[in-house]
């Protein structure tokens, strides 16, 4: 999970390919806007982080080259969001209150981060099942969410949506094939 569709980047370097755009924003933009609320910011300083962000996306991704020494686009990703989130806690903060110790809590060079690469996967495994809920029955998908996500009981399941306990299982290991295929998919080309 460490790593981003290469094809998704060279498509966005297009400005014009607004389907390569919609993709990046459906993948990306929660993660922005997820990732700066868990750094404790407001609903609305995260939605602020989320479309500064995106803007210098927009300007800065023609230039954006791997580079294995500095790591790749999610090291870059996670650097832009960092600084966005410092700078708005810094406007939050009393001017005489530790700016050092602010520094070392949102440290924004890349390295390692847990709680980016905890959002960093959770958000690529929503996105994936976003794009599987299309690709099946509404009732698969419900007996898969009411089963996987919601932690339903299999007779639970059963009673509600009017299926058998073969079917449960077999809609729960076909969303989850799916899901597979779709993470493999996202990530066959690797930039790490």
């Amino acid at each position: 999970m460490n790593t981003t569709r290469a094809s998704l980047l060279i498509r966005v370097k297009n400005p014009r390919d607004t389907q390569a755009w919609s993709q990046f924003y459906d993948l990306y933009g929660p993660l922005l806007f997820r990732y700066a609320r868990s750094k404790g910011l407001s609903h609305e300083d995260a939605e602020d982080v989320q479309a500064t962000c995106y803007e210098q996306i927009v300007r800065q991704i023609r230039h954006f080259d791997y580079d294995k020494q500095r790591g790749g686009f999610k090291a870059w990703l996670r650097t832009l969001v960092a600084r966005r989130v410092i700078d708005l806690l810094r406007k939050h903060r009393e001017p005489i209150a530790d700016s050092h110790d602010l520094e070392l809590a949102s440290d924004p060079e890349p390295g390692p981060d847990e709680l980016w690469e905890q959002h960093w996967k959770q958000q690529h495994l929503r996105y994936c099942v976003e794009l599987v809920r299309q690709d099946v029955s509404p009732q698969i998908f419900e007996a898969f969410q009411l089963l996987m996500q919601d932690g339903w009981s299999v007779p639970a399941v059963c009673t509600r949506l009017g299926m058998n306990a073969n079917q449960v299982y077999k809609a729960k290991a076909r969303v989850l094939e799916l899901v597979r295929e779709r993470m493999a998919a996202l990530y066959s080309e690797v930039d790490q």
